[in-house]
């Protein structure tokens, strides 16, 4: 299953900035991992997103947990389950 992580910062850009280097290698890994499949931050950057992949939503949760921006308490998330419907043109139909 997907699911899609929204994440917002709760403390100042300078707190979050500290943080943005640890955040960056573990979203590589992650990525190198195919765990993460797309990732990225709104145009406004006062938020950043990113899908991954994982067996349940408590498992999504472990690993969403294990992002240095979410674990040391520098942004906090919400988390969707995501039964996605249409990749690149290759729709599902009912």
């Amino acid at each position: 299953m997907w699911y899609l992580v929204i994440s917002k910062p709760i403390v100042s850009r300078p707190e979050l900035e500290e943080v943005l280097p640890e955040h960056r290698v573990w979203q590589r890994q992650q990525h190198n991992d195919g765990i993460v499949l797309f990732s990225g931050p709104t145009s406004d950057r006062t938020a950043g997103i990113y899908v991954l992949r994982a067996n349940s939503l408590t498992d999504a949760r472990k690993i969403a947990d294990t992002d240095p921006l979410h674990a040391r308490r520098t942004r906090d998330y919400e988390m969707y389950e995501w039964a996605c419907g249409e990749i690149l043109g290759a729709g599902f139909r009912d």
